[in-house]
């Protein structure tokens, strides 16, 4: 047994495993014993066999999708094992591998380095579906595994072991089993998918070379794949076969949808925006979706694209946020890098705008670009050229841009962070999203159709009078909050009916002030900020800050929605803040609805309020 490399106390074992191996495996059983016939039998037999308890929980799990104990999908591979008749883990447990990477599920993860690969031809084709197989592994047994990878002319050594050995052996003793066997179930599973994406990446794969082993808590896998691999274009759209018919499928189903939409878009203001979507779908000019985050900008993204003459082309969406990198990282996704462009670049890339050539590319977050970056999308938008990073040759591309953003791009273009060309450019065809709470009417039928499409709900249905009183609630999250309190609810539910004591904490303190549950909390004051007058009443909001809850009954739940239906409103009332807070920035992230002091720090500057704020902290030492 490999000594373990740290003491007990520095780890903690994540003890979960994808629920798609768990169904890969009853598939596999189904298709194999014909006294089953169906997945379903084989979940009945799987399940009678178990404690109540266990087999409560995992009838849930298997609703839900949700991840699986290891001890419990090791007791799975042995009794699969030994109900098929399988002569050992091998033969069964690599079926079970290839057959989880076959899922749209592990397919959708892996279809951009996928097509990276193809678009390279070659020399990052090997490290690519190393990456790929290393992805899997780690993906499938999270910190139970470590993998090391070495690079030989002929082949890729692959090695794979216990991460801690003697800790994960005591954990799968308590529950009866054997570490060693357990290992190898799992060995043989992932050596299976690596199998699968070997297979399909590279032309010269040749399964029968593929020499393996296994010792103890540890094994070794020598792929043929040479360092001149070829990429294998006709495995790889045998691969891509069943995730595109499901994308034709929702494409074809489009125009229906709409017929289904409209039973949660029936407010006047949302059959507007709908109607502005689906006339500007016809076209190619430019569409701005702009809201409060949460009000649906990806998913009408979608549907622009799914009822465009462009539907049978790729939607490729990129978030534009500086959150997610540096600007060089956000630059090389969506144009792509030269080898050598920048420390790390160590293959030529395509990047985003590449792979939506011909289909719609949705830039979210436009907003958040950088100054350079603003340059080279309004060279993109007037010219259809770009240049990779670090590269000098023009790349043409034919693609149809959709934006997003949830900030005030002309309070931007007034202050100097984005650029006045640029936004003209992309301000074509403008659509106001509204929040939930301007669309109150929405909310029961939305609410409805929401939950019947999460995982678990089959049997479950909200209480007759609370799906009208969910109207009453402010939404600040808008649909996104909405969703995430009803998978809350649905996870706290005992039985078939949800109940307010069922939602979050929020939304329960709101329905208890209208269904009488108990004294109702008395009422914040209102902000002028929230209404759509464009002056605010400053006096109004000190008074409001004034009379607000100490800070920790603030930090318990109840606090204030920013006005956001302006840039300017948002500027007044964080000049307001640090005016009636003395500068306090944690103290000020009670009263806005992003509390990072992060995030306070970005928007003082971006407002030009440096100076107010280091005033307002002089104010309160002296």
């Amino acid at each position: 047994m490999t000594p373990d490399h740290a003491s007990a106390d520095s780890y903690v074992l994540d003890d979960r495993t994808p629920f798609p191996a768990a169904a890969a495996v009853a598939r596999i059983v189904a298709r194999r014993c014909r006294d089953l016939g169906h997945e379903s039998e084989v979940w009945r037999e799987i399940l009678a066999q178990r404690e109540p308890d266990d087999r409560h929980y995992l009838e849930a799990i298997r609703q839900t999708g949700h991840s699986v104990f290891y001890y419990q999908m090791q007791q799975l591979y042995n009794w699969a094992i030994a109900r098929t008749g399988a002569n050992g883990p091998e033969d069964f447990c690599r079926e079970v591998g290839r057959s989880y990477t076959e899922a749209d599920t592990v397919i959708g993860e892996s279809i951009y380095p996928f097509l990276q690969a193809g678009l390279s031809g070659s020399g990052g084709v090997r490290a690519t579906a190393v990456e790929l197989m290393v992805g899997h592994i780690l993906r499938q047994g999270g910190n139970k595994y470590e993998v090391t990878q070495e690079f030989k002319p002929d082949h890729v050594l692959l090695q794979i072991r216990y991460a801690r050995p003697a800790v994960i052996g005591a954990y799968l003793q308590q529950y009866g089993l054997e570490p060693e066997r357990c290992f190898r179930n799992s060995f043989f599973t992932m050596l299976g998918g690596a199998e699968n994406f070997a297979g399909k990446m590279v032309a010269e794969y040749d399964p029968k070379a593929l020499k393996y082993g296994v010792e103890g808590t540890a094994g070794f896998v020598r792929f043929p794949i040479r360092s001149t691999a070829r990429f294998a274009f006709e495995t790889l759209t045998q691969t891509l076969v069943g995730y595109i018919r499901g994308v034709h499928q929702r494409q074809q189903s489009a125009e229906a949808g709409l017929l289904e939409s409209s039973l949660v878009i029936g407010s006047r203001v949302m059959r507007e925006v709908w109607e502005r979507v689906r006339r500007a779908s016809r076209t190619d000019e430019i569409v701005l979706l702009r809201g409060e985050s949460g009000t649906g900008k990806s998913f009408i993204a979608r549907k622009i694209h799914e009822l465009s003459p462009r539907r049978d082309k790729p939607l490729i969406e990129v978030a534009l946020t500086s959150d997610v990198g540096s600007d060089n990282f956000v630059q090389s996704n969506l144009f792509g890098h030269e080898r050598g462009a920048f420390t790390g670049a160590t293959e030529t890339k395509q990047g985003l705008f590449s792979l939506a050539d011909g289909g719609t590319i949705f830039l979210d977050e436009i907003g958040d670009a950088s100054a350079e970056l603003q340059a080279k999308l309004l060279r993109v938008i007037e010219t259809s050229t770009f240049k990779r990073l670090g590269g000098v040759r023009d790349i043409h591309v034919d693609i149809r841009i959709v934006a997003a953003t949830n900030r005030d791009l002309e309070q931007m273009v007034q202050g100097g962070a984005f650029r006045q060309d640029l936004y003209y450019r992309i301000n074509v065809i403008p659509v106001q999203l509204p929040p939930l709470r301007e669309r109150a009417e929405d909310v029961p039928a939305l609410a409805q159709f929401l939950l019947a499409r999460l995982p678990g709900a089959a049997g479950k249905r909200l209480r007759p009078e609370l799906s009208d009183q969910l109207r009453h609630y402010a939404w600040p999250g808008n649909v996104r909050e909405l969703e995430h309190a009803l998978k809350h609810a649905l996870a706290m539910c005992d039985d078939g009916e949800i109940e307010p004591a069922d939602f979050p904490q929020a939304v329960r303190a709101a329905l208890s002030n209208i269904g009488g549950g108990g004294a109702a909390a008395p009422p914040l004051p209102p902000l002028p900020g929230t209404s759509k007058a464009p002056l605010i009443n400053v006096d109004a909001l000190r008074r409001a800050i004034r009379a607000a809850p100490s800070p920790g009954q603030l930090s318990s739940g109840r606090g204030f929605d920013v006005p956001a239906h302006v840039e300017h409103a948002k500027r007044v009332w964080l000049e307001t803040l640090i005016d009636e807070l003395s500068g306090d920035l944690a103290l000020i992230g009670l009263f806005w609805d992003r509390s990072s002091e992060k995030t306070l720090r970005n928007l003082v500057r971006e407002y030009g309020l440096a100076d107010r704020l280091s005033a307002a902290r002089d104010r309160a030492r002296t």
